[in-house]
């Protein structure tokens, strides 16, 4: 018996270019397609190919055999899913009814999983067909890739915006959107070779990153309007109405290049929290409830002893209904709760320090890339500024480190 492998000896994941946090301009993204199976079709990688004797070499040093030597039998098998994903798609885009469409993009969804579960074997821990030497070598070859197309676009002094895995956000040297559209699909068709095929995504204007991993936000103008969110949860299973509306608005005065006016309304509406100055419809929380004897602890769940004090009240209530929810006091243990029913009056007083408390957490995964934490949402004191790379009282006057395309929070100070 194959003895399962440590966490420790996990392999390295995909490759992420991360540049400071900011505002950008007609950032464009590309998207390699299937990037992991392309890999593994164009460099004929398989259990079946892995061999001394192989002329390709992978960058940790791994030998595959050329299909001239020996065609493996995953790559072969990959070639034809991805024949027919196409396939899929293709359909997909052509017909017209609606439920063909649904049907056409949950078949080929389900093959892109098919052919992305062959990595997941050799990047695993337990599968019969584990090998990590295989799996490193997918990965190391895909970062060679993605650090190729970086390196080639910045020596030509095209800004790199922000890069994870198969994807590469670029910032379009062009302020006109037709111009920005052709300059992504000439990027696409330049990288595309080898086997990989580099794919022209969309056009984001504005872009805000805030500098870490998967973590932005931006409006889509091509090939069709909308906001791109990443990295922030919009709508939990435990939010309430006023976190999500707050941090929608935080999202888009950034995006239109008020940082502080963007601060500014985070802590106008976490100071209307603390003084109780909003609806108490804003900061109800609902979530389904199941039988007690499901949960391990169900005198600690908030959704039970909501339901508990429905039927107390003389409400009907049954196992996988959704209950609606006040937290009038967190300090106890567990957090005092009153059930909250559409069309009865609410009585109880919501602890409000808890609410702006709530919203601040969520705020400042935003903020804290523009000088705010928690507790300067809460308090009001600023330290630092967006894009400083010292102490202020360290900082020459008039020194601050700066982008192009990039909005300077000290602009608006």
């Amino acid at each position: 018996m194959t003895q399962r492998r440590s966490y420790e000896d996990q392999i390295e994941g995909g490759y992420v270019h991360v540049i400071e946090p900011g505002l950008y301009h007609n950032v464009i993204v590309e998207d390699f397609k299937s990037m992991y199976p392309s890999l593994i079709i164009s460099k004929n990688i398989c259990f079946t190919t892995l061999s001394e004797k192989g002329k390709t070499i992978s960058p940790t040093g791994v030998r595959f055999l050329t299909k001239d030597q020996r065609e493996g039998l995953l790559p072969s098998i990959l070639a034809e899913l991805m024949q027919e994903r196409d396939r899929l798609k293709k359909l997909m885009r052509d017909t017209v009814s609606d439920d063909e469409k649904d049907y056409y993009r949950g078949v080929q969804e389900a093959v892109k999983i098919l052919m992305n579960a062959f990595y997941g074997v050799f990047a695993s821990t337990f599968y019969r067909f584990t090998d990590q030497r295989i799996g490193a070598s997918i990965t190391a070859f895909a970062r060679e890739s993605i650090r190729n197309v970086i390196k080639q676009l910045e020596d030509e002094d095209i800004k790199v915006i922000y890069s994870d895995t198969d994807s590469v956000f670029i910032q379009s040297p062009h302020a006109d959107l037709e111009k920005t559209v052709e300059f992504g699909k000439d990027i696409a068709q330049r990288f595309s070779e080898g086997g990989a095929n580099l794919e022209f995504e969309k056009v984001m204007e504005p872009f805000f990153s805030h500098g870490k991993k998967k973590r932005y936000v931006g409006r889509m103008v091509w090939p069709e309007k909308g906001l791109i969110i990443r990295g922030y949860e919009i709508r939990r299973t435990d939010s309430f109405d006023l976190q999500s509306e707050t941090l929608m608005g935080v999202f888009e005065k950034i995006l239109d290049g008020d940082t502080e006016g963007a601060v500014q309304y985070a802590r106008e509406v976490i100071q209307q929290v603390l003084r109780g100055e909003v609806e108490t419809e804003q900061l109800v929380i609902s979530r389904s409830a199941k039988s007690e004897n499901f949960y391990k602890a169900p005198d600690r769940m908030a959704n039970v002893l909501a339901a508990r004090k429905m039927k107390e009240m003389g409400y009907e209530f049954q196992p996988g209904m959704k209950v609606s929810w006040v937290v009038t006091d967190s300090r106890k243990t567990p957090q005092e709760v009153e059930p909250y029913i559409s069309g009865r009056e609410f009585s109880a007083e919501p602890d409000y320090k808890y609410y702006a408390e709530r919203l601040a957490q969520s705020i400042v995964r935003v903020t804290d890339a523009l000088g705010w934490d928690e507790r300067r949402l809460l308090t009001g004191q600023q330290q630092t500024t967006l894009f400083e790379t010292k102490p202020r009282k360290e900082r020459k006057k008039g020194e601050v480190k700066k982008a192009s395309g990039k909005v300077n929070l000290e602009d608006f100070m």
